[in-house]
């Protein structure tokens, strides 16, 4: 990841182009998530949690969508 600093640029605003990179490039979670280590079994069970986040989000959504459009609706 590279920032070029234009010509009489000050130096704030290209600290700034390059902070708002790090933090649209997701550096700064990866460095987080990285501060630690974290056993296998807990990264496994915080995975299974998101997805059965997702999934519930999802088949609320559709729920919403049936009841709109009737049961024979599906995606």
């Amino acid at each position: 990841m590279a920032i070029i600093v234009r010509d009489n640029e000050v130096f704030e605003s290209a600290w700034k182009r390059f902070m708002r990179e790090i933090i649209s490039n997701g550096v700064i979670e990866e460095v987080k998530d990285r501060s630690y280590y974290k056993k296998p079994s807990v990264e496994k069970s915080a995975l299974r949690r998101e997805f059965k986040k997702r999934k519930t989000r999802h088949h609320r959504a559709m729920r919403k969508v049936r009841s709109k459009y009737g049961k024979g609706f599906s995606m």
